[in-house]
């Protein structure tokens, strides 16, 4: 236990659906004083025996220690005898649960709180364990739960576990110890999730000599020294923590742990450095982490030995100095990694080679964008970016064969400085953009006429290829296309966009007033954008900016149809009477994308489609009961718009079955120039039956 323990997590949130199961009637007692429970053994004295035994007490509920029965130990205080553990479980494979109890007041170093020893099938769940030498302490146990408790002001270890596999540790609260958590001596596959572990005197979660473990979303933050450590420890996955303001480093991987993953963790605001691996620490994949403002030292730091580790998607900020590997860390990845505004560099490798330095962004530093130093043999720097810095790439004297060639340097105070011998500032068929030297290219074929001649220093270093400037970014718009068609669900887009330096791209529906940016070539316009656009013509413009400052645009004009048709009803008109006779009726219908007409003379349940104007269904009509008729008319466009108007009108018909409206067809035969005319006339007589 003098070890210095390291800890990790496993991210199974998966618990079982028993997981805390109701209990009726909960016994609450105690204090109990150092009870300990051995299923081995039969009953050994007042305060020792097996689960046999332990039902029988006051502080137990009964079970059968089945997965669905469990034991239960609920409610009790437990303090320690002259000497010993506080709650001692042994040598069981009983389901049991151990919930919202106190472990309290054993300082005395190796004893603990809750103690299980061999142990599998427990849940230590809501419990309180404080001002112990140990809060919660596994010894060889393993498929056990520990969730939601409280180890504070514990004199050593908030939760420690040796010697432990497949246990999940999740959601406690162990700040305020010496140690927060600790896995120690060859614990595997440990999930640590969601854990707090702050303000603690040594570190907060650590892991030495531990396999194979998931430490994930644990915040482990204001310790004294380190919010995360790992020694010794392999095969290790380290995602989404939080480890800031701790005195030391937030995330420590040290002495040959290998194999491990890095991601998406914050460690911001360390005395030292956000990230660093030290000491034959190989093929790790550092990525995703934001690691800046940890102003004294490093946002990530790769120190002695570290070979083949990948280090990309880091944001590392505003500390003292970005990304720094030193002392023969060979054969490492640095890619896609954003080291603006720190104090001194960007990146900066020491004594350390065969590196491969692509697609960083190392802006805004107030010395170096990258810095090479003191035998920085044999690497490759390709694809970065370096923007005002008061030297964008500078190669000390004895750095030999370094290939530095697709790099843009903008707006630095000194572009680049090379001390060193043998460096290629070019590959065989391109070298770098500066843009101080873009023109002519008089071929063209993408590079300068003339070789760029300004690198400082020694070496008298020149860039037989630099790049030439290609103009603004191109702009093909493959979908929509000109005048198409839109309802209120907003278009989906296509571009092909080209530069060799694109920055940024985006789009605009309304002139300009509001920009969308985008990455790739596909994309759908912003909903609540569209939706504010009224019906009409709109124009759909595409930007592109590429690295040096150049803008390229297209447009294309589309139109919006959100409105469904509108409907006029001419005839009949509101409270016109019928008879056994069907109405006619004349609508008009307007729409540019009209697409189907129909009515309904019982509200959509049946429907008649119509092209023309024309006479109501004549079977539909005999049909309805005399009264008040509805008569519903629908259109919809080409866009799925739809909208309806109707007309109520009255079917009446009086005794003797004269119908009140009466059609007069008057034929007038005349002849006109010995042609025989023939006109028929329509008198439509209404009158109102007299009734009998």
């Amino acid at each position: 236990m003098g070890l210095i323990f390291p800890l990790i997590i496993n991210f199974n949130f998966n618990f079982s659906s028993n997981y805390k199961p109701i209990i009726e009637n909960p016994k609450t007692s105690g204090p109990y004083y150092g009870i300990v429970i051995d299923d081995t053994i039969p009953v050994n004295g007042p305060n020792i025996g097996n689960w046999t035994w332990a039902i029988t007490q006051p502080w137990c509920t009964k079970g059968n220690g089945t997965e669905s029965d469990p034991y239960v130990i609920e409610d009790a205080t437990f303090l320690p005898p002259l000497l010993g553990d506080c709650l001692t479980i042994q040598n069981s494979r009983k389901h049991f649960i151990i919930e919202n109890c106190t472990f309290k007041d054993i300082p005395v170093a190796s004893f603990a709180g809750l103690k299980l020893n061999n142990v599998t099938n427990g849940q230590v769940v809501d419990n309180l364990a404080y001002n112990n030498y140990l809060g919660i302490y596994l010894y060889e146990s393993n498929d056990n739960i520990i969730m939601g408790n409280t180890a504070t002001n514990n004199g050593d270890t908030g939760i420690y576990l040796y010697n432990c596999d497949d246990n999940t540790i999740s959601a406690n609260n162990a700040s305020l110890n010496n140690y927060g958590i600790t896995l120690n001596s060859y614990c595997s596959r440990n999930t640590l999730s969601e854990n707090t572990a702050n303000n603690n005197t040594g570190y907060g979660i650590t892991l030495n000599y531990c396999y194979d473990n998931t430490i994930s979303g644990n915040t482990a933050n204001d310790n004294t020294h380190f919010g995360m450590y790992l020694i010794h420890s392999n095969y290790t996955n380290v995602m989404g923590n939080t480890a800031n303001y701790n005195g030391d480093h937030g995330i420590w991987l040290s002495t040959d742990c290998n194999h491990n993953t890095i991601s998406d963790n914050t460690a911001n605001y360390n005395e030292d450095d956000g990230i660093r691996l030290d000491t034959n620490c190989d093929d790790n994949t550092i990525s995703g982490n934001t690691a800046s403002e940890n102003t004294n030292y490093y946002g990530i730091e790769l120190y002695l030995d570290c070979d083949n580790n990948t280090l990309s998607g880091n944001t590392v900020n505003k500390n003292l100095r970005g990304i720094y590997l030193a002392f023969n860390c060979d054969d490492n990845t640095i890619s896609d990694n954003t080291a603006n505004n720190n104090t001194y560099f960007g990146i900066y490798l020491y004594q350390s080679h065969y590196t491969n330095i692509t697609d960083n962004t190392a802006n805004y530093n107030d010395d170096h964008g990258i810095y090479l130093e003191n035998n920085c043999d044999c690497n490759d720097i390709v694809d970065n970016i370096f923007y005002n810095n008061t030297q964008g790439i500078h190669i000390a004297s004895g750095c030999d064969n370094n290939s530095i060639y697709k790099n843009l340097f903008l707006e630095n105070g000194i572009h680049a400085i090379d001390d060193g011998t043998e460096n290629y500032w070019n590959s065989t068929s391109i070298g770098n953009y500066w843009d101080n030297w873009t023109g002519p290219d008089s071929e063209p074929d993408g590079i300068v006429d003339t070789p760029y001649t300004y690198i400082k220093g020694s070496a008298n270093s020149i860039d037989y290829f630099p790049i030439a400037e290609d103009g603004s970014p191109s702009i093909i718009i493959n979908s929509p296309s000109e005048d198409d068609v839109f309802g209120t669900n907003t278009p989906d887009f296509s571009v092909t966009i080209t530069d060799d330096f694109l920055d940024e791209l985006w789009y605009t529906i309304d002139g300009g007033m509001h920009n969308f940016t985008f990455i790739g070539s596909t994309g759908t316009i912003e909903q609540l954008a569209w939706e504010a656009l009224s019906d009409g013509t709109i124009t759909l413009t595409f930007y592109a900016s590429d690295l040096p400052g150049n803008i390229g645009s297209a447009d294309i004009n589309i139109v919006k149809d959100a409105t469904g048709p509108t409907i006029t009803i001419n005839s009949p008109s509101a409270g016109s009477e019928f008879g056994t006779t069907a109405p006619d009726f004349v609508i008009t219908v307007t729409d540019d994308h009209l697409d189907s007409m129909w009515y309904s003379l019982d509200g959509g349940l049946t429907n008649f489609t119509i092209t023309t104007n024309a006479i109501i269904d004549q079977s539909a009509w005999a049909a309805l009961s005399e009264g008040s008729i509805t008569i519903t008319f629908y259109a919809n466009d080409t866009l799925g718009n739809l909208n309806s108007e109707e007309v109520t009108i009255t079917k009446e018909i009086p005794p003797g079955g004269i119908d009140p409206t009466t059609i007069i067809f008057i034929v007038v035969v005349s002849v006109v120039g010995g042609v025989a005319i023939i006109v028929g006339v329509y008198i439509f007589m209404k009158k109102r039956a007299t009734p009998e």
